[in-house]
């Protein structure tokens, strides 16, 4: 009986899509766990005249497990990546283009990519190690912010 309960409850929980999982796990958490751990502090990128030099800056960020995303400094994420609780955050490091460049990274598969085509992979080298439903919040972030739409 104990082993056809188990099948049972193997067979109805392997129907339930992950989506499904989070909406249920957000339900019941939200009350329960704040919106951004304490003492994390978020931060907009400036880019400096030496990142300017480099081509590029890496961004960090603390996304939560319902989708919340915090932008942090690198030394806040310094401070903070070990003692963020890691079943609510998952940290995550993203190289950021910010001039034109002829060097075309390995693994980016067109022609004479954009700026915002180099950004879109690493983007999504970065979020790897994310759930497939953070993969799209994270991506569907930096089509919402102004400063830094993909598309330009």
């Amino acid at each position: 009986m104990v082993d056809d309960l188990e099948a049972y409850a193997h067979k109805i929980n392997s129907k339930i899509s992950e989506e499904a999982m989070l909406h249920t796990y957000k339900a019941l958490s939200n009350k329960k766990v704040k919106d951004v751990h304490p003492g994390v502090k978020s931060h907009y990128p400036v880019p400096r005249p030496k990142d300017y030099n480099k081509g590029f800056i890496r961004r960090h960020f603390f996304i939560r497990y319902d989708g919340g995303i915090t932008e942090v400094s690198s030394k806040e994420a310094s401070r903070k990546k070990t003692i963020v609780p890691r079943d609510l955050y998952t940290y995550v490091i993203v190289k950021w283009r910010i001039v034109d460049s002829v060097v075309i990274p390995t693994g980016v598969f067109k022609d004479n990519p954009t700026t915002a085509d180099v950004n879109e992979f690493y983007i999504r080298e970065g979020s790897k190690t994310l759930s497939t439903i953070l993969q799209r919040t994270f991506r569907q972030y930096f089509y919402d912010l102004e400063a830094f739409k993909l598309s330009t």
